[in-house]
C-alpha cells in the first residue's frame, strides 16, 4: 500500500466518523471502563500518614447527549489497591499497617466536545461520592450460625471495618472516536479528588479507556 493509498484510507475513516456523529444529539451512550490510577501519599495527625499503590480499576458509565457538544451522565467505578498506614503511638512509637483498600466512586458528570464530528477532544468535570472501606475491623467479629441444604450446620464470624463515605470530584480531558454508528472509544486523563474530612485530600491521577454503544 502506497502512502495516498494510506492517506486516502485515513480520510475516508474520518469522514465515516464524522458522519456517524451527526446524529449523536439524542442519544445514549452506554458501556464499560477501565482505569489505571495514580499512587497517592497523605500525611495526617500527630505524625500519621497513608500510601497508596496505584492500581487498575473498572466501571460502568452512561451518558446522553443532550446535543453533539453536550452530553450529561455518571459512571461508577470500583479499584481495589494496596495501601501501607503508618499509626503513631501515644507511647511515641509507630505501628504499620498493610493491607488493601475497597474505593467505589458514584460520579455525575458534564462532558462538552470540541467538535460536532466523530472523532473530537473534549473536556469534563464532575462530582458525587466515593466510598472508602480500609478492610479493618473497627471491633470485635460477630458470628452467625444457620443450617445449611448442603453444608449442614455452619458457623462464620463476621467484621465490621472502618468505612467512610466522602464528597469526590473528578476534571479530565480526553479524547472520543465514534468507530460506528453504534461503537463509542473514549480516551480520558483525569485528577480524582477526595475529602478526607480530617486529614489532607487525596489527589490521583486517572488513565481510563470507555467502551460503549449508542443506542
Amino acid at each position: 500500500m502506497d502512502i495516498r493509498s494510506s492517506f486516502l484510507g485515513l480520510a475516508l475513516l474520518a469522514t465515516s466518523a464524522t458522519a456517524a456523529a451527526q446524529d449523536r444529539a439524542g442519544t445514549w451512550d452506554v458501556g464499560f471502563n477501565i482505569m489505571d490510577t495514580s499512587s497517592e501519599s497523605l500525611q495526617g495527625g500527630g505524625g500519621s500518614g497513608l500510601t497508596i499503590e496505584g492500581d487498575l480499576g473498572w466501571g460502568f458509565t452512561a451518558n446522553y447527549n443532550v446535543t453533539d457538544r453536550l452530553a450529561l451522565g455518571g459512571d461508577f467505578t470500583w479499584s481495589s489497591p494496596d495501601y501501607e498506614a503508618r499509626q503513631r503511638l501515644d507511647t511515641g512509637s509507630t505501628v504499620t499497617v498493610d493491607a488493601e483498600l475497597d474505593i467505589a466512586t458514584l460520579h455525575f458528570k458534564g462532558t462538552f466536545y470540541l467538535l460536532e464530528g466523530g472523532f473530537t477532544p473534549f473536556i469534563e468535570a464532575g462530582g458525587g461520592w466515593t466510598r472508602v472501606d480500609s478492610n479493618i475491623a473497627d471491633g470485635p467479629p460477630t458470628t452467625g450460625c444457620w443450617w445449611d441444604p448442603w453444608w449442614g450446620y455452619i458457623c462464620t464470624s463476621f467484621y465490621d471495618t472502618y468505612t467512610e463515605t466522602q464528597t469526590s470530584w473528578t476534571y479530565g480531558v480526553g479524547l472520543r472516536w465514534d468507530l460506528s454508528d453504534d461503537f463509542v472509544v473514549r480516551g480520558t486523563y483525569g485528577l480524582l479528588e477526595i475529602d478526607s474530612g480530617r486529614s489532607e485530600d487525596a489527589e490521583m491521577d486517572v488513565l481510563r479507556l470507555d467502551f460503549g454503544w449508542r443506542f
